[in-house]
């Protein structure tokens, strides 16, 4: 995963984590969680290289 070390993942109907995509900067990652949530009307998050958790997107806060 060298320069995409962000990972966007998605949580699915079945409540599991799945990833959609991955990014070079934790600014591009987060822009890439909102539009993901707000597009499939799911939670979102975007974690680190290490597998921490650095941002979480809830589609129905992001509307607001």
């Amino acid at each position: 995963m060298q320069g995409e070390q962000f990972r966007v993942q998605e949580l699915n109907p079945f409540l599991e984590w799945h990833l959609h995509t991955t990014a070079a900067s934790l600014e591009i990652a987060s822009k890439e969680a909102k539009r993901i949530a707000r597009m499939i009307r799911r939670k979102t998050r975007v974690l680190s290289e290490n597998g921490i958790v650095l941002n979480e997107v809830d589609p129905l806060e992001s509307d607001k």
